[in-house]
C-alpha cells in the first residue's frame, strides 16, 4: 500500500483537499473490481499542523490527524493551497509554516512533493523550488516571478517535474497532478484507465488554451488605462506605435517605458495579445469564418494571425473553436 500525506492547515480550499482524497479513493475502488481484489493501493492522510481537524475556506471541516500518527509518507506529500489574494496567502503560509521542517523532510529523503494552484507559493517559499523548472497558476504568473526570480516558470505545461518536485497549474489541474502521480508511483495503465473513467483528458498537457491575455491589470497609470481602453474600442483599425504617440500627445519611447513598467509588455505585443483574445472570443460565440473573425480584429494576412494565434495559444483556430465552442451552429473554418 502507498501512503500519501496531503499537508493542510485552516483556511484550506475544500476542493483542494476532498478532490484529491475521492481521485485516490475512485483509484483504489477501480483497482479492487478490475482485479478482484480487497486492499487498497493508496492511503490518503490529512495533515494539519496541530493535529485537529481542518476548517476550510467555506467552513467545511475535513479529518485530520499529525503525521506522528500516521506511516510517514512512503509515496508522495500533497500540499494543498488556498483561494488567492495577498492577505489570504500570507495567512495561510503562517499558519502550515508548523509543518515546514516535516516536508522539507520528506524532500531530503526523496519523497516525491505535489503542489498546485496557489499551493505552488507555498513549495516556492519553503524553498523547494530554488533553481528548479515549475509551474503555478497562469493569473499569477507576474505576482509569482516577482516573489521568487529563482524559479523557472513553464506555462507550456500543465504539470512540471523536476527531480522529485512536482507542480501544476490552476485549481483543476490537480486531476492531471493525480494522473501523474499514479503513472509514477503505478503504472501509466492505471493512470490512463482512471483518466477514461472520471474523463480527464490526458491530452490537457497545457494552461495557455484557457489564458486570458488581456486579464485586467490592476496599475494606476491613467495614460496606459486610456490607451488599453482605445486600442479595446478600435480593434478593427490599423494602429501602429506612431499612431499611439500622436492621438495621446507622447513620445513612442515614453509609451514602450510606462508600458514596459505597469503591464511588463511593449505597446505591439500588448495589442497582438487582446487581438488574440478578441478573435478567442469570437470563435467561442459566433459562427463567424476565420477571414471574418481576422478582419474584425485588425488582421487582414489570415496566414499570419494564425501562426500569432498558435504561437500564444499552442491550439489552431479551428481547435480552439472546437474545443471551446458555445454554439453547435458555427460555420467550419480553416485552422
Amino acid at each position: 500500500m502507498k501512503n500519501i500525506v496531503l499537508f493542510a492547515a485552516d483556511g484550506a480550499m475544500a476542493s483542494q483537499l476532498t478532490g484529491i482524497i475521492d481521485f485516490f479513493m475512485i483509484c483504489n475502488r477501480f483497482w479492487q473490481v478490475t482485479n478482484n481484489q480487497d486492499t487498497d493501493l493508496f492511503t490518503v492522510n490529512v495533515i494539519s499542523p496541530n493535529g485537529n481537524n481542518i476548517t476550510c475556506d467555506g467552513g467545511i471541516v475535513i479529518n485530520a490527524t499529525s503525521l506522528k500518527n500516521v506511516a510517514l509518507p512512503s509515496a508522495a506529500v500533497i500540499v494543498g493551497g488556498v483561494s488567492y489574494d495577498d492577505k489570504t496567502l500570507t495567512k495561510y503560509l503562517t499558519k502550515i509554516s508548523p509543518l515546514k521542517q516535516d516536508i522539507l523532510k520528506c524532500e531530503k529523503n526523496a519523497v516525491p512533493i505535489a503542489t498546485f494552484c496557489s499551493s505552488t507559493f507555498i513549495a516556492a517559499e519553503f524553498g523547494l523550488l530554488n533553481g528548479k523548472k515549475a509551474t503555478t497558476v497562469w493569473w499569477l504568473v507576474k505576482i509569482f516571478t516577482q516573489k521568487y526570480p529563482q524559479v523557472t516558470l513553464q506555462l507550456d505545461e500543465l504539470v512540471v517535474r523536476d527531480k522529485a518536485i512536482f507542480t501544476a497549474g490552476a485549481t483543476t489541474s490537480y486531476l492531471s497532478l493525480c494522473l501523474k502521480l499514479v503513472e509514477e508511483l503505478f503504472d501509466g495503465q492505471l493512470a490512463d484507465q482512471i483518466s477514461r473513467l472520471m474523463l480527464i483528458d490526458p491530452n490537457r498537457c497545457s494552461q495557455r488554451p484557457f489564458m486570458l491575455l488581456d486579464l485586467p491589470e490592476r496599475h494606476h497609470d491613467d495614460l496606459i488605462k486610456k490607451i488599453q481602453q482605445w486600442m479595446i474600442q478600435n480593434l478593427s483599425q490599423p494602429i501602429s506605435l506612431d499612431l499611439l504617440a500622436d492621438k495621446f500627445a507622447t513620445t513612442k519611447r515614453t509609451l514602450i517605458r510606462r508600458f514596459k513598467k505597469v503591464l511588463n509588455d511593449t505597446p505591439m505585443n500588448y495589442l497582438q495579445k487582446i487581438r488574440v483574445e478578441s478573435a478567442k472570443r469570437l470563435l467561442e460565440c459566433s459562427g463567424l469564418s476565420l477571414e471574418q473573425i481576422v478582419l474584425k480584429v485588425g488582421y487582414e494576412d489570415v496566414s499570419s494571425f494564425r501562426k500569432l494565434f498558435v504561437e500564444l495559444v499552442e491550439l489552431t483556430p479551428r481547435e480552439y473553436r472546437e474545443r471551446f465552442q458555445q454554439s453547435i451552429n458555427a460555420n467550419i473554418i480553416e485552422g
